[in-house]
């Protein structure tokens, strides 16, 4: 049993030996197969192929050399990479492998770069023709300064994606010139400077002529750089883009005679060369002013159109001297000829139209003034501390009108005999010069002041403190007057108001009054429109001042009924009483009268009677006559009609209308004819 266990356990060990014996064989015999079939496979047919990228696929006959055999691959076999391509042959189709690599290295052709110092070129400026199949990076091989003005080399690295470098040496050439210079047509020539870049020097080697600077065009300059000896070029352009400028004057051609459009026009500018046409050209036939058009055109194609007149006259141009008169055939040297109605008395050219035996014609009269000024002195009397202006002191005479100053001016702070001289120039220009002996008076009375007198506002209302005030100077006539007032606006009360004028010799005047402030309990307003709807009764549009005057002095005496009393210290209330109630008294009268003239805005002064013991109101009123008493009042005692009366004329009552004569302006002393200042009004014959 034992032997017998033995030789089953060496049986049983020496089978896997056999079975791994056979797999090896067989392994073996099958790689031998594959070889043979790999042998017959491929004979005559290369299996691995390589190609260049950016090529054709290779041809059949780098994978076999049968005649019989084709080659099937497609488009895609080009890119870089490993292909599968299949070579048929008569007894089998053999896949084979085409590798395509790029090995060939990126080629250029080298440029030199021209360019101005400042300028920074990128590497792909300097190559053209670059060739690769595959993306080429460009890039300098080397940080370079282009600042230096002249040439120096250039290496440009060219890498491809396949890592194929190569490198190709340009030339850089830095210009101490700008490429171009552009310049208006007329300008300066212009010096070397505008040519170079910054920071570098040169001369000009050829000569800007103001013949180039005034036609345009571009001209090659050459410059050189003294750094270096080298010649550079730029270019100077000219150009003309401005319009010619210039305006059209009235030509007068005698009856047949021809001009060319250039003669229609003055003052044209430009600084090219010019040529003209008629746009719209003169008719020789008519005898009117006509309105022509003419095109003018620079070198540079830019064209103004400039209207101009053309006149066909047998009277052609006159020329007269200034004169006030009228135009006589005298003056346009044909005998019988009527001129219409030309005052000669304005310096310029103007078309006037004269009658002749054959027709009407125009004549173009220029009026000239070659007569200079007359100066006299004049005669009214002259005061110290005055600062007169030469036309204060001296007449001067001249149909044109003058201007004058001093060629040596008075002393003004002298009352003792001198001398002074003025010069006087006329519009045309021409000049007179004279001496005068002068004497001046010392004025040493003050102004007077009227209309200040006590008066009553409203709080919290504006006070018009000039209205009813005026300050009169016996050398000086109307000054202005200042006023110094203690009112306080937002508060009722009397205050002190002080008037102060000065006259031009330096005298002063002042007078004081009060002013009474109260609650106002009628508005301005409220009287205004009472005033108006009163006027659109009594007043009709074709009334003179005076008309109104007696409408309004008529309507208030009608209106107000005398009861003898009434609210002295607000007019507005007073006079809307007297318009509501028809009752008051003459406190009434005067501030419905006051309301009316203020609304026909006539110049009027309000009143108050002399007296301690009783007081009366009225107006006096100037349109131009003078100054007049005006009171509407009437009562049981007084009946008289005080429309514009005298001093004189208020004596009819004695003591009634007694008032500060002092404190306002003269009274005219001649009665007041109505009709006649009506009659003077309607033909406008009042100040």
């Amino acid at each position: 049993m034992e032997i017998g266990a033995r030789q089953l356990n060496q049986e049983e060990t020496a089978a896997p030996k056999q079975r791994g014996q056979t797999i090896l064989l067989c392994l073996l015999g099958f790689l031998l197969a594959l070889g043979v079939l790999l042998l017959w496979t491929y004979h005559g047919i290369t299996p691995v192929v390589y190609g260049e990228y950016g090529e054709d696929v290779p041809p059949l006959t780098a994978f076999c050399q049968k005649e019989d055999a084709f080659l099937l691959a497609d488009e895609s076999c080009t890119a870089l990479g490993r292909h599968t391509v299949q070579v048929i042959t008569r007894f089998r189709v053999v896949p084979c492998w085409l590798i395509v690599r790029d090995t060939v290295a990126p080629t250029a052709v080298p440029v030199t770069v021209d360019f101005p110092s400042g300028y920074e070129p990128t590497p792909d400026q300097f190559i053209s023709d670059l060739k690769d199949a595959d993306r080429v990076g460009v890039s300098f091989a080397q940080d370079y300064d282009f600042s230096p003005a002249g040439e120096q080399a250039v290496v440009i690295r060219l890498e491809d994606g396949s890592g194929n470098v190569n490198e190709v040496q340009a030339a850089a050439v830095v210009r101490a010139t700008v490429d171009r210079v552009t310049l208006e047509a007329g300008s300066p020539v212009p010096a070397v400077d505008p040519f170079l870049t910054e920071g570098f020097h040169g001369e000009l080697l050829d000569t800007i002529t103001n013949d180039m600077m005034r036609t345009p065009g571009e001209y090659a300059l050459r410059v050189r750089c003294p750094e270096n000896g080298r010649v550079f070029t730029t270019t100077l352009a000219v150009r003309d883009t401005e319009a010619p400028v210039g305006s059209g004057q009235l030509l007068v051609l005698a009856p047949g005679e021809s001009a060319a459009p250039e003669a229609f026009l003055r003052d044209i500018t430009d600084e090219t060369a010019l040529s003209f046409a008629f746009l719209q050209a003169p008719d020789p036939d008519s005898r009117e002013i006509q309105d022509i058009l003419i095109r003018v055109t620079d070198a540079g194609g830019n064209a103004a159109d400039v209207p101009a007149q053309a006149l066909y006259s047998s009277l052609g141009q006159v020329t007269v001297e200034a004169k006030n008169g009228l135009l006589t055939d005298a003056d346009l040297d044909r005998p019988g000829a009527e001129p219409e109605g030309f005052m000669a008395n304005v310096l310029g050219t103007y078309p006037v139209r004269v009658q002749l035996t054959d027709g009407v014609e125009i004549a173009l009269v220029t009026v000239i003034d070659t007569v200079p000024p007359v100066l006299t002195l004049k005669e009214e009397p002259f005061y110290t501390r005055h600062a007169y202006a030469p036309e204060e002191l001296v007449n001067a005479e001249d149909v044109t009108g003058t201007t004058l100053s001093f060629v040596q001016a008075p002393d003004q702070s002298s009352d003792q005999p001198q001398t002074f001289s003025v010069r006087a120039v006329d519009a045309a220009g021409n000049e007179t010069t004279a001496s005068f002996s002068l004497t001046l008076a010392v004025d040493d009375t003050p102004p007077i002041l009227y209309g200040v007198v006590n008066r009553s506002g409203y709080v919290n209302e504006p006070i018009a403190y000039l209205a009813e005030a005026y300050a009169e100077d016996a050398v000086d006539g109307r000054v202005d007057m200042t006023v110094e007032s203690e009112v306080i606006l937002s508060r009722k009360g009397k205050y002190t108001v002080t008037y102060t004028a000065t006259d031009r010799s330096g005298n002063t005047a002042s007078k004081s009054c009060t002013y009474t402030l109260v609650e106002p309990t009628v508005t301005d307003e409220q009287v205004h429109q009472m005033a108006q709807t009163i006027l659109n009764e009594i007043i009709t549009p074709d009334m003179v001042t005076a008309e109104k005057l007696k409408a309004v002095f008529d309507y208030v005496r009608g209106r107000v009924h005398y009861t003898g009393s009434s609210n002295k210290s607000d007019w507005r209330q007073e006079a809307v009483r007297g318009y509501e109630d028809g009752r008051g008294d003459c406190f009434t009268v005067y501030a419905l009268t006051r309301a009316l003239l203020d609304e026909l805005q006539v110049p009027y002064m309000s009143v108050t009677r002399k007296s301690s013991a009783s007081r009366h109101y009225w107006v006096i009123v100037n349109i131009g006559t003078g100054w007049y008493h005006y009171d509407p009042l009437v009562t049981s005692i007084h009946r008289h009609r005080c429309f514009m009366w005298t001093n004189k004329q208020c004596k009819v009552k004695p003591y009634f209308w007694r008032f500060h004569e002092e404190n306002f302006p003269a009274i005219a002393t001649e009665p007041f004819d109505y009709d006649a200042v009506v009659q003077m009004e309607r033909e406008g014959l009042l100040p």
